[in-house]
């Protein structure tokens, strides 16, 4: 066995010596994988915030709120005097599941070679989700990487003439170094904790099922094991490591990393990112490293360098190019967008000059960007449940306009519900979540009438929730409004017998299904509701509505009868006439169209000028904007009469039409 010794010590340990400046170190020995991260020196575990994490700490990835990709390629220790080029190559992909609520999975690929002499590689698969979500969401973080290991050996000298146990050549290729490779299974484990909003500490245990990569003999991977801390703003990274890694010699070697990145964002165009680290431990091993990124949009480019400064010295440095890729928006908005619009405040130019004006246009632009956007990802949250992220989102964007009264007033509102219920999951599915739903919306869009009629619909549903009674309760305190009829006639509950709770329901859940465009579950629902409750006025609207915009205009003029026959308010009944009116003419309209005999009449003068059909169009468009629909409908119709063929006018009014008789109309 002396010269299978021998061999290895010649064929591999050399190799691999030449690669670190610490002298010949073990196999998969930890040079990291990421540009961005080799020029914060490495010291990544309590950071963790990209599909990077699958390598330096899976746990970051359950703080991942949409899919990552990530790649980079490393030149390593360029100049060796020995001609040796080592390599790495690393890819990995992330994806959260519902917006990371369900958490994480990674897969990552990382491959290092020494030319063609000596191979690593790993296979990555990682999982990582948020502990304890309902008492601290978004405090702690577990996850794990699952790796196959695989390390072959390629031609070398020795491989091609063996030695014996004397130490004399033999002439022959040796048999241990004839294309050896080794696989194996191994495992990492991570932990991530949001200290405060801006502080995390992270732990990382590396090779914890300390596998056999050895090829003839035992060689079996050390524990290694991370602690980090760091500090991050929008702008700004402040972190830490101290890694303890297991020595080829069976002793610990001790590493300190600490690292600072800072963010330039423009207003328009993307931000530029600067990062630097010193790191020393043991065996004089010192290193220090800087980066430099730019990210615009949903890509990152990243370059990074590190330079030992301890130990092997007699290199030019390893060179890292890095790109991410991010894909989808992201469950919350940008928190960054007012802390960026402050931060650019104190680098703005000298007041007066051409640079002061400039930026000023840029920041007000940027400004109504932010807005815009946070109230988007606001009616997003809303719509789909999430109270305290609708919440979070309209903070923000009062934030960057203080004095708008109607966006504190929503907020206030949004509040109240969110205290009470930050999220519900299942409104699609739940007939008293629906009603819960639906009137928490009618709350926040100013209905506090139709908001507790809905809430005594899902307390009828759900006699035991206490919750719905304490939300109808905040809802009477703000608006002054009292629950009213015989919903509340008994101990202020909803009646919880018979038909009237079935159809509560089914009418909560038709209300989502519209409001989420399943047309076809609405026609159903709205069955099953007039197969109880034939003179549901509400139910044939609803009804009609779908039907419409399912195109079958006879089934949607049929409802609308139905419900203007029922309705008892003279609004309503005006409202509906509109609608019937409207819808009748449509139909015949149709059946001209459809008629090849019947010759299309002739268009008649309008009388109009062309600039006069422009003005009555923005008219309509201002209607519309506005919420008048009837006058917006009236408006294009107009101008249909006088130039029948204006496709904008009617497109136009085919829009406004579906949303009067859906129940759009504000006035």
């Amino acid at each position: 066995m002396k010269y299978l010794n021998i061999c290895r010590f010649v064929g591999l340990t050399l190799i691999l010596g030449t690669c670190y400046p610490r002298g010949a170190m073990a196999a998969y020995e930890d040079v990291g994988v990421g540009a961005r991260v080799s020029g914060l020196g490495h010291a990544y575990t309590a950071v963790a915030d990209d599909a990077y994490s699958v390598y330096y700490n899976p746990a970051g990835l359950g703080t991942l709120e949409r899919p990552e990709l990530g790649t980079t390629y490393s030149k390593l220790l360029t100049g060796l005097s020995d001609g040796s080029n080592p390599s790495n190559s690393f890819i990995a992909y992330a994806h959260p599941l519902d917006g990371g609520r369900r958490g994480t999975f990674g897969a990552g690929w990382n491959y290092f070679t020494v030319g063609g002499l000596y191979r690593e590689s790993q296979l990555l698969a990682s999982y990582s989700r948020g502990l304890f979500a309902r008492t601290q969401p978004g405090k702690y973080y577990l996850g794990g990487t699952l790796k196959y290991l695989n390390r072959s050996v390629g031609g070398t000298a020795e491989a091609a003439n063996g030695i014996s146990n004397t130490g004399v050549a033999l002439g022959t290729p040796d048999p241990v170094l004839q294309g050896p490779s080794k696989g194996n299974l191994d495992a990492d484990l991570g932990f991530l904790m949001r200290v405060k909003p801006r502080w995390t500490v992270g732990l990382m245990i590396q090779h914890l099922m300390e596998p056999n990569v050895g090829f003839a003999e035992t060689d079996k991977l050390g524990r290694n094991i991370k602690l980090g801390g760091a500090y991050k703003t929008p702008f700004s990274t402040l972190t830490g490591d101290v890694r303890l890694q297991a020595a080829p010699d069976g002793s610990t070697d001790k590493i300190f990393a600490v690292g600072a990145e800072k963010w330039l964002p423009t207003l328009l165009h993307g931000s530029f990112g600067v990062r630097g680290a010193l790191s020393t431990g043991s065996r004089d091993f010192r290193q220090l490293a800087f980066g430099l990124s730019y990210k615009i949009s949903r890509m990152q480019f990243d370059y990074g360098f590190a330079l030992p400064i301890g130990g092997l010295t007699s290199t030019s440095g390893s060179h890292r190019l890095g790109l991410t890729m991010r894909f989808g928006r992201p469950r919350q908005a940008e928190a960054a967008f007012s802390e960026a619009i402050l931060e650019n405040l104190r680098d703005l130019a000298a007041v007066g000059t051409p640079d002061f004006r400039y930026q000023l246009e840029d920041l007000a632009l940027y400004k109504r960007t932010a807005i815009d956007e946070f109230l988007r990802q606001a009616k997003l949250d809303a719509t789909s449940g999430r109270y305290a992220d609708a919440s979070d989102k309209l903070s923000q964007a009062l934030s960057l306009k203080p004095k708008d009264t109607r966006l504190q007033q929503s907020l206030e509102r949004m509040t109240i519900v969110a205290e009470v219920f930050p999220i519900l999951k299942d409104f699609s599915t739940d007939a008293a979540q629906a009603a819960i739903y639906e009137g928490a919306l009618d709350f926040v869009a100013g209905d506090p009438k139709s908001s507790l009629r809905k809430l005594a619909y899902a307390e009828s549903l759900s006699p035991t929730d206490e919750r719905i009674d304490r939300l109808a309760k905040a809802v009477e305190a703000k608006t002054g409004v009292v629950r009213e009829g015989p919903a509340v006639a008994e101990a202020g509950r909803a009646p919880t017998m018979g038909a009237e709770k079935v159809v509560g329901g089914t009418m909560a859940l038709m209300e989502v299904a519209l409001r989420e465009r399943d047309f076809e579950r609405v026609v159903k629902l709205a069955d099953q509701v007039l197969e109880l409750d034939p003179s549901n006025a509400l139910a044939y609207k609803r009804l009609g509505a779908a039907h419409y915009a399912l195109k079958r205009n006879p089934e949607a003029l049929k409802a609308l009868r139905s419900a203007y026959r029922l309705e008892t308010e003279p609004d309503s009944r005006k409202q509906l006439k509109g609608y019937l009116d409207a819808l009748t003419s449509l139909i015949e309209r149709g059946k001209r169209q459809a008629a090849p005999e019947t010759k299309a009449p002739e268009p008649k003068a309008s009388g109009l000028t062309p600039i006069e059909i422009e003005r009555l169009y923005e008219a309509g468009v201002d209607f519309y904007a506005q919420g008048k629909l009837s006058e917006a409908a009236a408006t294009f119709r107009r101008i249909i009469e006088a130039e029948p063929n204006n496709t904008s006018a009617r497109r136009a009014l085919d829009r406004v039409q579906s949303e009067i008789i859906s129940g759009g109309d504000k006035k």
